[in-house]
């Protein structure tokens, strides 16, 4: 089974268990809180790499809120193979894991707006309520050109072979400049030469929130996202791509608040100290 399809079932069997928890418990006559808006933080792992997001959802009705968020994602190719070559200390380097045929290491920023639906709220003590949710917006992916020590040339004095090393991009390895590869250069190397790629992308995700606490948030967050690119992103050598999808379960954590209640409170503040 290939890992995508992993991921996929693992998605389905997460999110069947807090639908599991809405058949059956003690009712409650506590709905959710309903002047509120949300401050949360989430860590997630994608089919495709890792991130971190923050999102703040505002109030528009009882079952609606108005999201915005920003997120960074750490882009990984599904084809990406860790190797050492087992002649680097022949060379005189330290065998260290390389991914062969990487050319650019690439973080991405996204920027975007979308809504927050309730679908079920928490109407029994113990269970969970579910929220669909759509986001559009901007995605910034950043190439950072990756660097290779490889072998120029060598040559013999006294019986010995002495080698000539040099960083190059991973182009270079099928030219006439070098004849090896021999691991990684550190990753500072090309940070200088970093690229934007801007796009645009659409997220459709389904969270369920399981916290006891009627004012914070704790909940699993099943999704997918899809960018599009203005010009070809490319990660793997000679494999460019100006649409890239990704499926991604994610755990968030947050606080809500009144804003009213708020406002009020700092005004009381305020007049007491006058």
């Amino acid at each position: 089974m290939s890992s995508v399809r992993k991921f996929i079932v693992l998605l389905f069997f997460i999110a069947s268990l807090p639908i599991s928890l809405l058949a059956q418990g003690e009712f409650s006559d506590n709905r959710e809180t309903t002047k509120y808006n949300v401050n949360q933080f989430g860590l997630k792992v994608n089919s495709d790499g890792f991130g971190v997001v923050y999102t703040f959802a505002q109030r528009v009705k009882y079952r609606l809120r108005r999201n915005y968020e920003v997120e960074y994602d750490y882009l990984k190719n599904l084809k990406e193979v860790k190797m050492i070559n087992t002649n680097a200390e022949t060379y005189g380097c330290d065998m260290k894991k390389f991914v062969f045929g990487k050319v650019n290491s690439v973080h991405l920023l996204r920027a975007g707006y979308g809504y927050n639906w309730m679908l079920f709220d928490k109407r029994d003590k113990g269970s969970v309520s579910i929220h669909l949710q759509t986001n559009v917006g901007f995605t910034f992916a950043f190439e950072k050109p990756m660097y290779y020590v490889m072998i120029d040339s060598a040559e013999m004095i006294n019986s010995h072979a002495y080698y000539y090393k040099s960083h190059h991009r991973f182009e270079d390895y099928y030219s006439s400049q070098v004849f090896d590869l021999v691991t990684r250069s550190p990753y500072s190397k090309g940070m200088s030469e970093i690229k934007l790629c801007p796009g645009n992308y659409v997220k459709i995700d389904i969270s369920f929130d399981f916290s006891q606490d009627a004012m914070r948030v704790s909940s699993f967050e099943l999704g997918t996202i899809f960018d599009f690119y203005y010009r070809p992103l490319t990660i793997m050598y000679k494999q460019p791509h100006s649409f890239m999808w990704s499926l991604y379960i994610a755990y968030q954590f947050g606080k809500k608040y009144n804003p009213t209640l708020n406002r009020d409170y700092r005004r009381s503040l305020r007049k007491s100290a006058e």
